[in-house]
């Protein structure tokens, strides 16, 4: 008697992943497709929303929320603004010990 226990799917250095598993997070990444946009859409409408003051005292620019636009549709614009945010933070830091 023969055992199949079906294909698998496996990348070096990781446990091998049944293909069906794989299809399956495929397919549920494919339904929530929308309201991954939805949310990242809403978060830089709020974003945009804000005045110059407010953007600056966040750490961020206009030109920061122009520069998103190039974008996924469904990518979160949160982590590229906080990365944005601590570089300029910690630039602006090793100026003031060095002057």
């Amino acid at each position: 008697m023969t055992y199949f226990s079906g294909a698998t799917y496996s990348m070096p250095g990781r446990a091998p992943r049944p293909l069906i598993a794989k299809l399956g997070t495929a397919l549920l990444r494919a339904l929530l497709w929308p309201s991954r946009v939805i949310a990242a859409r809403r978060t830089f409408a709020q974003l945009a929303a804000m005045s110059e003051y407010e953007l600056r005292d966040i750490g961020l620019s206009r030109q920061d929320l122009v520069d998103l636009t190039g974008r996924p549709l469904d990518e979160d614009p949160t982590p590229h603004l906080a990365n944005l945010r601590n570089g300029r933070a910690q630039s602006a830091q090793v100026h003031r010990l060095r002057g």
